[in-house]
């Protein structure tokens, strides 16, 4: 065995490995460089305009599927369970119920909590919603789906709309459930919270003196109507002035800002 061919093997291959190992170091370091100026950069433009948000904002990577989705049909067989209420089924899709007595009457302070008995006794699937708003000018609370604790965002396809009268008692209900969940195979990579709250602000979204509330991911559908759909993931931020609040999203595969109108349809920017 030629001992110095041998030795000059072992140099060349444990120089190749040693500059392996360095092209690794610098790109983490390079990466983790400009995550920190980008972070540094939108603090100072949020200081600017007295934007406060929830820190710290998660930078770690994160998969999310799509899914899909069928809205479900009711059946008279179901709605015989529902007792005390009035109950129709309109268009298959939409149950509507008016409410026999005034048994459940809101405080002027309201709180949620308050419709845990009542839509755990008087609606169908009631635990496959979570509270979103109380509406004081339409007398109107308004909840919306989940899916594995993710909220189904502004889908009139999975809503539960509460509505109460001027004695701030519960009179009536609408309803409508997505079903047949299923993740599309191949989960992709989302946009972190700060890189969808620093697209907020480069397009003018926040206002100054405002506060951000903690981000959560959820999902959306372009076309809430349909009886089938496909929901992608979506970022939602809550921004608060003064006595105002206001929801934005964002798109968490594509980072696009979400708009959504009247109908509850949306628009991609």
């Amino acid at each position: 065995m030629d001992w110095s061919k041998t030795k000059t093997i072992f140099i060349i291959v444990f120089l190749i490995l040693d500059i392996f190992l360095l092209t690794l170091f610098i790109n983490k370091y390079n990466e983790n460089q400009y995550d920190f100026l980008g972070e540094a950069k939108l603090e100072d433009k949020l200081k600017i305009d007295n934007i406060s948000y929830e820190q710290p904002l998660s930078k770690d990577p994160e998969k999310q599927p799509y899914l899909n989705a069928i809205t479900k049909a009711f059946t008279e067989e179901e709605i015989k369970e529902l007792k005390d209420q009035s109950v129709e089924i309109i268009g298959s899709t939409t149950i509507s119920s008016k409410l026999e007595d005034g048994k459940y009457v809101l405080s002027e302070k309201f709180n949620s909590e308050e419709l845990n008995d009542f839509i755990d006794k008087n609606v169908l699937h009631g635990d496959s919603y979570t509270f979103w708003e109380i509406d004081e000018e339409q007398q109107r609370i308004l909840y919306y789906q989940t899916y594995e604790g993710k909220t189904l965002y502004k889908n009139i396809n999975g809503e539960l709309a509460i509505y109460y009268n001027e004695d701030r008692q519960i009179v009536s209900y609408t309803q409508t459930l997505m079903t047949d969940f299923e993740e599309i195979p191949d989960k992709k990579s989302v946009i972190t919270p700060l890189q969808a709250l620093e697209t907020l602000y480069d397009k003018e979204k926040l206002p100054s003196e405002s506060t951000i509330g903690t981000p959560e991911i959820g999902y959306y559908t372009l076309v809430p109507e349909a009886e089938r759909q496909v929901l992608a993931p979506a970022w939602h931020f809550t921004v608060s002035k003064d006595e105002d609040k206001h929801h934005l999203f964002v798109n968490a595969f594509e980072g696009n800002i979400i708009e959504f109108n009247n109908t509850e349809k949306e628009l991609l920017e």
